[in-house]
């Protein structure tokens, strides 16, 4: 059965927030010493003194000292929690059974450990700060402000006050309102230029041209009216909300509230309204980063929910004092046949649907088992259970004597290779994709497994431009390099041509001592086969 485990990103952020407290704290302090720094130029133009010139410096000074503090702890914070949150992702990743990878798709993994763990960069980095900036900062100056010039100084920082409020709680919920809109719209702009672009045969074949250029002139209509929608509702008043936010507006207010007031005053109201106003600006661009963290840290808990494979015990599990085998020892006795799957009582299920099983099944050691059926009834199923690619929700799965949760999931490969129908390569040489298997293996014996898989082929060649039927074979020619005394082979020949298709089996059923389990269509080279199992709505039939 396949189990939950949530670290979650409260886990990977816990051992960061003494640091990130501490960078917080720092900037608030910056915060309110940038403050002081305007008291002192507001009291030296009031009554010059190179008192104030000495305590201005060292505000200043303070306010970039605790700024650098800030961010070093700050970033350091971010870069320990980024660092926990990648490993725990992998580790997490590398647990997932087959068909949860297969959902979620090179791309989908490839967002979510690298666009999504960079998109919380600023959330965690940046944000904190801005907001005890903004919390700091603003009610200093407005307290200065109102001491030094009344409560008619809160008259220039109005107009700001207003379109901040406008600008950060109104305008974000109306534009992810219509962003969401706009993305619906834009899909089904790409899935009507599909239609007519990639599939213009078959829509004429089938009579559709004329549907598909209405479903693209319907959503560009659609298109077209919400951007008009969005442009009325939120850019435009976006756009008056940013323009009273200019640093001009309160400027232009404060010399309203105080053009009678004495120079020193009209100061304090100028310099002070601008340093509440400031730190709101700041917000706004930390605000838009917060919403994008937000949708990653959803997608990152989404993953990190997914059930995952047992873990089995530690990699490294020492031996007994009595010498007697560990509960990890696969190895066959010296002579002794190669160890083989047993299944008792398997079961496997997929939205509450009873997939396969239940088995009782013990593959015969050191032969060739053939699985066939139609397709639809569990063979993918029961090779990926094998190849512990998922756990079976009922019942258990063992290799000999040992349970496959009494093994290390990760070093299953070195018992278990699996070769999937649709083998994937690394982009590099058909050399470096055979070391994965054995590292330290000679360019002959890359050779002879190349040839035993019926596959000529230089070893410095690159692997991704091969064919369906290349990558097949060397994903085999993988599989033989390797220990395993289990091979389990998902349609090995589907691509193959009958002639290499033959000697591919050929090599198979000449494998000394290895256990080989393979489905297939094909009934020819399934009767070759030591053994055979037949499947039929997930169930052994013969």
């Amino acid at each position: 059965m396949l189990t939950s485990a949530r670290p979650g990103l409260g886990r990977a952020l816990h051992g960061s927030l003494t640091r990130l407290a501490a960078g917080t704290g720092c900037a608030a302090l910056a915060a309110g010493a940038a403050v002081a720094l305007l008291a002192a130029v507001v009291e030296f133009v009031r009554a010059p003194d190179a008192r104030w010139v000495w305590w201005g410096a060292l505000a200043l000074v303070a306010a970039g000292a605790l700024n650098s503090l800030s961010s070093w702890l700050a970033h350091g914070a971010e870069a320990e929690f980024e660092h926990r949150l990648r490993r725990t992702l992998a580790a997490h990743v590398s647990r997932l059974p087959t068909p949860a990878l297969a959902r979620l798709g090179a791309q989908g993994l490839r967002t979510r450990l690298d666009g999504d763990v960079s998109a919380l960069h600023h959330a965690v980095a940046h944000l904190p700060g801005e907001i005890a900036t903004v919390l700091v900062a603003p009610l200093a100056a407005l307290a200065l402000l109102v001491g030094y010039a009344g409560p008619a100084g809160l008259v220039a920082v109005l107009p700001a006050t207003l379109a901040a409020v406008f600008h950060l709680g109104v305008i974000p919920r109306r534009s992810r309102r219509f962003a969401a809109d706009r993305g619906r719209v834009v899909g089904r702009i790409g899935t009507a230029v599909d239609d007519m672009v990639r599939g213009a045969v078959i829509t004429r074949v089938h009579g559709d041209e004329s549907g598909a250029s209405a479903r693209y002139a319907t959503a560009t209509r659609e298109f077209a009216r919400g951007f008009r929608d969005w442009v009325g509702r939120v850019a435009t008043p976006a756009a008056v909300a940013t323009a009273l936010l200019q640093p001009s507006v309160t400027l232009a207010a404060a010399f309203c509230v105080g053009h009678r007031m004495p120079v020193w005053r009209l100061a304090a109201v100028c310099v002070f309204a601008l340093a509440a106003l400031t730190p709101v600006l700041r917000l706004g661009h930390g605000l838009d980063y917060l919403g994008a963290a937000r949708d990653a840290a959803r997608r990152i808990d989404v993953l990190l929910a997914e059930p995952v494979l047992h873990p089995g015990p530690a990699e490294h599990t020492p031996a007994p004092r009595d010498g007697s085998p560990t509960a990890a020892s696969t190895e066959p006795a010296a002579g002794g046949p190669a160890p083989a799957p047993v299944l008792e009582a398997v079961t496997v299920r997929e939205d509450g649907r009873r997939i396969l099983g239940p088995l009782n099944l013990a593959i015969a050691p050191g032969a060739v088992t053939a699985v066939t059926g139609p397709s639809g009834s569990g063979k993918t199923t029961l090779l990926r259970l094998l190849g512990r690619g998922t756990d079976p929700d009922d019942g258990t799965i063992g290799l000999g004597d040992v349970s496959y949760r009494d093994l290390p999931l990760e070093s299953m490969a070195r018992r278990v290779a699996t070769v999937p129908q649709s083998p994937g390569v690394l982009p590099r040489s058909v050399r470096e994709n055979l070391l994965l298997a054995h590292p330290h293996a000679t360019d002959p014996e890359l050779r002879a497994a190349l040839t035993a898989a019926a596959l000529d082929i230089p070893l410095d060649a690159p692997a991704g431009p091969l064919s369906g039927g290349e990558r097949q074979r060397l994903a085999l020619a993988r599989a033989l390099l390797t220990e395993a005394p289990v091979l389990v082979l998902d349609e090995p020949t589907s691509a193959l041509d009958p002639d290499t298709a033959e000697t591919v089996m050929n090599t198979l059923l000449a494998l000394p001592g290895r256990t080989v389990v393979l489905a297939t269509h094909d009934h020819a080279l399934a009767a070759r086969a030591d053994h055979r199992i037949v499947l039929e709505h997930g169930e052994v039939v013969a």
